[in-house]
Parts: C-alpha cells; sequence; structure tokens
C-alpha cells in the first residue's frame, strides 16, 4: 500500500497543527502516514516519495521557517528528476505582508520545476487555517486514497 509522505514547516506551531490534522484525517481513513519537518527530508529522501502532502508557513520576506530552511537550501539548488511524485501544498501566510505565502509558493514552484505532478492548486490560508480541511479531503482524493 502506498504511504503518504505528510510534511511541514512551522515557525509558531501553526502549519504543525494543521499537518497533525491533516494527519488524523488521513489516518481516519486508513492511509499510512509518514509525517516529518521539513527539515528531516534530504533530497535522497524525497526522490523515494511519491503521494506528497505539504505545509508551510511563511516568515520574513517569503522564506521558509526554520524548520524549513536546510531543506528549501537544498531543494532550491537541486537538479534532481521528481516526475514520480504526486503532490500540494497548502500554504500560511498573511496577506498584509507583501511576500503572501512566500514559502509556500515557492516550494510549490521548485517542485513543478523538477518534475513533480501538482494534483491540486496550492491552498492559501490568510492569516488562519479556514479551508484546509477541504485542500485535506481533495488532495486525498486526487492522491488516490
Amino acid at each position: 500500500m502506498t504511504k503518504l509522505n505528510l510534511l511541514y514547516a512551522s515557525e509558531m506551531g501553526t502549519a504543525m497543527e494543521v499537518a497533525d490534522n491533516v494527519s488524523e484525517i488521513a489516518k481516519n481513513k486508513s492511509i499510512d502516514v509518514d509525517q516529518a519537518e521539513l527539515n528531516d527530508v534530504s533530497m535522497d529522501d524525497l526522490l523515494t516519495m511519491n503521494k506528497v502532502l505539504i505545509v508551510t508557513s511563511t516568515t520574513g520576506d517569503g522564506d521558509l521557517p526554520m524548520m524549513g530552511e536546510m531543506f528549501w537550501e537544498e531543494l532550491s539548488k537541486a537538479e534532481i528528476d521528481l516526475k514520480n511524485i504526486e503532490y500540494s501544498v497548502c500554504a500560511l501566510g498573511d496577506s498584509s505582508h507583501f511576500h503572501f505565502c512566500g514559502a509556500g509558493k515557492k516550494v510549490d514552484e521548485k517542485l513543478e520545476e523538477l518534475g513533480a505532478k501538482k494534483i491540486l492548486e496550492r491552498h492559501e490560508c490568510d492569516g488562519d487555517t479556514e479551508g484546509y480541511e477541504e485542500w485535506a479531503a481533495i488532495s486525498l482524493e486526487k492522491l488516490g486514497f
């Protein structure tokens, strides 16, 4: 059975909470979930994944939180083929900032550039987590779970 890789980067805990809740939604559907902080995922790890959901908040000037800085540093320079990955991103941000959901946008665009197949457009939360449950449900369905 295929496993869901649920990856997150959180600064104040909100993205981690969303990831925990998405994990519960998946487990309630008897989906095998491997949940990890983005910094714990190497490019070699990423190459072994097939079904990926990413939840990240944004800090600073559209940057990934500390939990995702090392991952982004490697991903941004990577020249790997991710055609075996189907994914979607849930980006948390605040539209009062210039780089609204910048971290999620950067990761989303780079994954697509490396050949990963986006199964659902990026969901952007503005100052809250509204809509993530619907994003999770549709993403899981489109991933074939």
